[in-house]
């Protein structure tokens, strides 16, 4: 990333909000790393401060985009295609009323009014996570639609175009791997797409309880995430579109 990217990223309150994400993510592996290393208590609080600022500095930033995030749903319910339309819509209520929610976190942060933090925490959770699930619907509806087109594509019995159904070669595993990559390269935007998804699935399915992943692994979880997010904001190839 250079630095012309850097500002185009900071000018963005979307570009922002990932960079905070990012140190955000990364704050909270480095203190538990810390933590598990026996390293100086003091060296272990400035990260988890770190981490609290930038979470609670990214509710502000938020603050009132569920209204924004509402009224895009009310533009996918009229997209042609109906797996999309379907998933995409309710991704985007399922996240408006995470956002929603979020809001009375930070008030709770704030102390602004007396909230119930764990209460809303978890409404806000069980939002994002089904949000997030229909996000990956999307995306394997994607990579099943992008595979029937290979397929179309390699009819005619080009064989050097089929994509191997088992292994029983090295020359098998090339050939996938070869056709894997090619398919990678030329839908940037699915597997961007995904790979944020499916990092972002185990963040509040282990703050439910679901799950029990150490802060370090949804540090890098949500560091992965955010670098996939950045990545769709400068390289448009690599953005999902319709989002």
């Amino acid at each position: 990333m250079n630095m012309d990217q850097l500002v185009q990223l900071n000018n963005q309150a979307g570009g922002r909000d990932k960079i905070a994400r990012l140190i955000q993510y990364a704050s909270r592996a480095m203190w538990d790393s810390l933590e598990s290393a026996n390293s100086s208590p003091a060296l272990v609080d400035n990260f988890k401060t770190i981490e609290y600022i930038l979470s609670t500095f990214r509710k502000l930033l938020r603050f009132g985009k569920c209204v924004d995030v509402f009224y895009g749903a009310l533009k996918t319910i009229h997209h042609p295609d109906l797996n999309i339309r379907v998933t995409l819509t309710l991704s985007k209520l399922s996240q408006s009323l995470f956002l929603f929610a979020d809001h009375f976190l930070w008030l709770a942060r704030t102390g602004l009014t007396a909230v119930n933090a764990k209460r809303w925490s978890n409404i806000a959770n069980k939002y994002w996570l089904f949000s997030i699930i229909m996000n990956l619907c999307r995306d394997f509806y994607e990579i099943l639609r992008v595979l029937d087109l290979h397929r179309s594509g390699c009819k005619g019995g080009i064989s050097r175009c089929r994509i191997p159904t088992s292994i029983n070669s090295p020359e098998d595993f090339k050939r996938l791997a070869l056709q894997s990559y090619v398919l990678m390269q030329g839908h940037k935007d699915i597997v961007v797409d995904t790979v944020k998804n499916v990092c972002d699935f185990f963040i509040p399915l282990t703050a439910l309880g679901y799950t029990s992943l150490t802060p370090r692994t949804i540090g890098l979880l949500g560091a992965i995430s955010s670098l996939a997010g950045l990545w769709a904001l400068l390289e448009p190839r690599a953005k999902l579109t319709p989002a």
